[in-house]
């Protein structure tokens, strides 16, 4: 592959995002995509997760250490009662990605699924959000190591989704796009995602009708998983060894929705209520289900 200098601009950003794991060897803060960022403060993110310990169980996954730091990745999951299903939802796997780290204390705050298990972990990429980076301490994209598992945080990812073995698995991040949409594997059905896009809708979020890869959403704000799309995963996996949560849960028959809310977006509070919401019409979901 040529440098990515010497690429035209729309193929050097496409090949830094969808073709490389490790695009620096530092977490390096993006300033090309124009990110509008929502003051994000990683101790403050900490103090307000630890504050849920008596309402939830809580745990550090992992510690992460970056100069002379350690940033923990937290786990915080719902007490043992008559659940029937688990539901995992992560934050902050790219860690310049604010709306869905932030909307997590909501999400806990919110909870109102007794018989759901729900296990929020966040910031997956504790280094990328304390510095505002999509990247990990070492420069690499965790959202493209679930192949080789190369990072420390896809390996806690990884050791997680084993241990809880979850029904369901809700990722949250941001995007270029105008709008909100899900990505869906294929273990997720169209009408569910219809009326998930529905719930979000009525919460005053505006439905993406295009992904940021420029197709075409129908229904407005579901993308789901086409052959071709499965066939690009394939050879993503096989001949550069890139894989994301999304199709790592699918070979496991795992559902995965993953949110991309516009990370050009300037209403803080609409950013972050997407996310809250999704993963609060999806309990619902579960616990009708």
């Amino acid at each position: 592959m040529p440098s990515l200098r010497t690429l035209p601009h729309e193929l050097r950003v496409f090949a830094k995002y969808h073709l490389k794991r490790r695009v620096y060897d530092y977490p390096a803060r993006e300033t090309e995509l124009d990110i509008v960022g929502l003051g994000f403060d990683m101790d403050a993110f900490v103090a307000s997760l630890r504050g849920f310990a008596g309402r939830y169980e809580s745990e550090t996954l992992d510690e992460v250490r970056y100069h002379d730091r350690t940033h923990p990745i937290l786990c915080l999951s719902s007490k043992p009662a008559a659940t029937k299903r688990t539901l995992v939802v992560m934050g902050g796997v790219h860690g310049n990605e604010h709306a869905g780290i932030l909307a997590v204390p909501e999400i806990l705050e919110r909870w109102q699924q007794p018989q759901i298990r729900l296990v929020a972990v966040a910031p997956v990429n504790p280094v990328g959000a304390a510095e505002l980076s999509r990247y990990n301490a070492q420069g690499f994209d965790v959202n493209r190591d679930f192949v080789r598992f190369e990072t420390q945080e896809a390996r806690a990812v990884r050791r997680l989704l084993e241990r809880e073995r979850p029904d369901f698995v809700v990722s949250l991040h941001e995007g270029p796009q105008q709008g909100t949409f899900m990505f869906l594997n294929r273990f997720v059905t169209t009408a569910l995602a219809q009326r998930l896009a529905g719930a979000l809708e009525s919460g005053g979020a505006c439905l993406a009708t295009k992904d940021y890869f420029g197709r075409t959403l129908t229904p407005a704000g579901v993308a789901a998983k086409s052959r071709a799309v499965r066939l690009v995963e394939y050879l993503w996996a096989t001949t550069l060894k890139m894989k994301a949560s999304g199709a790592w849960c699918e070979d496991r028959g795992i559902p995965e929705i993953t949110l991309e809310s516009s990370w050009h977006a300037t209403d803080r509070e609409a950013r972050i209520r997407a996310h809250v919401d999704l993963v609060l019409a999806l309990g619902v979901e579960l616990a009708r289900s």
